[in-house]
């Protein structure tokens, strides 16, 4: 192992040893609070620096999944600082409803409910297409239930199957209708927001590790080996009292979530046009900027976990920098909605899965002066009978919430909002037409095992017509809808053992990563049900943890 600086090495500082003061670090910081080494710099010594502030057998960035992987590292006996940005623990998945994706769960076994590895795989495969990664799905799905074992005995949380939890792809091979989301159980009128992160983060602090909120991760402390391979060694993090380091003698695991509040990313990398996000605001991909700095190889940045929007809702909540649930998709499969473009024309099945309906906004029209965004601007369309018989937007029984607006007539709508009027009025003739009959031949709405299912779907009714009702009472309401994300997917590569890789395809010494910040982690670049973020999140950590503790400290 060489110990000599290279000029890689001096890069991947990224300015903070510059060349014309190799011997001395600019990092400077006082430690976190609770301990004080000074503002003295510390002295570099053979690419390492001589001083640190914090140490622990494990660093981890970011405490949402990432909190898992504390609390199993911790549990293995090893000493673990968790470095949060946010004020509060615990990460978007603190704000989740803590469904967890796991085929082949006891629970579904305990019920008599079929399902096999096998088919779990055709399953994720179908769903990934060409970004299938048969090693990586491997990986998640014979880890997966591991990790929800581990929540149990560790932090004591308690699982059931979740009622509602439909495959999102059901009709592709290897789809199953219910058993593999499972959810903590609550007590009767109590929601499981946050019933899976609270209770690990409590376990985690209990057997000793320390989360030190407030105090983002800036940098990866690293040194290049005579091999040419990278070797990470800590990380300099943002204390509230300056720039620290903080010594990983095992391994740093990278959890810090994706880059979805993150304008500039957002536009740059994201396929799907979403300007908007659901996740926590602090998300704004410092974990890929330091992956990026530090040479690893990135995948599936162009990926992300979409929802449809009201985008008043998250014009407000953006203005206010706070993260905000999209109540459309609790709305779009109900009786009396449609989603239309500019053009007056639907663009998708509404009552598909919320990741499939967004993704529809995504199309690019090249048709004479028509160049820009087929199905942007968008707008969600109801009539007072569909009103009457739901609540939308957070509204009531006959009077939606204020993303919409009221109009007499769908001539008025139309005009109002800019929708072509010919082409609004045909649409709206032909969906009526067939959905007196319980039909929707241009989408395929209600006519499949999810839109008859859905939980979100008028339970009041029988079949296709549990989605489908004409729109026709007068008056019509309209909201602007927009493409949003749930969470990015795109970050540093791993492979199966979620061990980070450079651009040459190399093995990065003592970094691992799990979660939004690594391509998930499910085997491809998909969305495969409630929980399919948390499940191959909490997977990859348990693969981690794994790992981490048959190494021996760095010296």
């Amino acid at each position: 192992m060489s110990k000599e600086i290279s000029r890689r090495d001096i890069f991947k500082w990224g300015g903070i040893v510059g060349l014309g003061a190799m011997g001395f670090s600019a990092l400077g910081g006082c430690a976190a609070e609770g301990k004080s080494t000074g503002a003295s710099t510390a002295v570099i010594s053979d690419g390492v620096p001589t001083e640190w502030d914090e140490e622990a057998d494990v660093v981890i960035i970011g405490s949402g999944t990432g909190s898992y992987t504390a609390m199993r590292c911790a549990n293995d006996g090893l000493s673990v600082i968790v470095l949060e940005k946010n004020a509060q623990t615990g990460g978007s998945t603190i704000f989740s409803s803590s469904v967890v994706w796991a085929p082949c769960n006891e629970y579904e076994m305990a019920e008599g409910i079929e399902d096999s590895r096998e088919e779990a795989l055709a399953y994720i495969e179908a769903l990934s297409g060409e970004t299938f990664m048969p090693d990586e799905a491997a990986a998640f799905l014979d880890n997966v239930n591991a990790a929800v074992k581990n929540s149990t005995d560790i932090a004591g949380v308690e699982w059931t199957i979740w009622p509602a939890g439909i495959d999102y792809s059901v009709f592709l091979p290897g789809g199953k209708v219910r058993g593999r989301a499972i959810l903590p159980k609550v007590g009767e009128g109590e929601t499981s927001i946050g019933k899976f992160n609270t209770p690990v983060i409590e376990a985690a602090t209990a057997l000793g590790v320390r989360f030190l909120a407030s105090t983002p991760a800036k940098q990866f402390i690293s040194r290049t080996n005579a091999d040419g391979t990278i070797e990470v060694l800590g990380v300099v993090a943002q204390s509230k009292n300056g720039l620290i380091n903080v010594r990983a003698k095992r391994a740093v695991v990278l959890a810090s979530g994706g880059f979805d509040w993150n304008m500039s990313m957002m536009k740059n990398y994201l396929r799907t046009p979403a300007l908007y996000s659901w996740g926590i605001s602090t998300d704004d991909g410092d974990g890929q900027k330091m992956a990026m700095k530090l040479g690893a190889d990135l995948h599936f940045m162009n990926e992300s976990f979409l929802s449809p929007g009201y985008k008043k809702e998250f014009e407000d909540a953006h203005e206010q920098g706070k993260s905000q649930l999209s109540t459309l998709i609790r709305d779009d499969a109900k009786r009396g909605i449609i989603f239309v473009n500019k053009h007056g024309k639907r663009f998708t099945n509404e009552c598909a899965s919320y990741d499939c309906v967004a993704r529809s906004f995504g199309g690019y029209e090249n048709d004479g002066e028509n160049r820009s965004w087929a199905n942007l601007p968008a707008w969600a369309i109801l009539d007072q009978s569909g009103a009457d018989g739901h609540t939308f937007n957070g509204g009531e029984l006959g009077q939606p919430g204020p993303s919409y607006t009221k109009f007499e007539t769908l001539e008025e709508l139309a005009v109002a909002c800019g929708i072509d009027k010919e082409g609004l009025l045909a649409q709206i003739a032909r969906f009526n037409e067939y959905a007196e009959r319980g039909e929707d031949p241009d989408f395929g709405r209600g006519q499949d095992y999810y839109g008859q299912n859905s939980i979100y779907t008028s339970a009041d009714y029988e079949g296709p017509f549990r989605t489908l009702q004409p729109i026709s009472t007068p008056p019509f309401y309209a909201a602007e809808i927009v493409p949003v994300v749930l969470g990015t997917m795109g970050g540093i590569k791993t492979n199966a053992q979620a061990q980070t890789v450079d651009m040459d395809g190399q093995v990065i010494a003592r970094l691992y990563a799990q979660g939004n910040v690594s391509g998930i982690g499910a085997g491809g670049a998909c969305y495969v049900g409630g929980g399919g973020t948390i499940g191959p999140g909490i997977a990859y950590g348990e693969i981690a943890a794994n790992q981490i503790k048959t190494l021996a400290e760095w010296a």
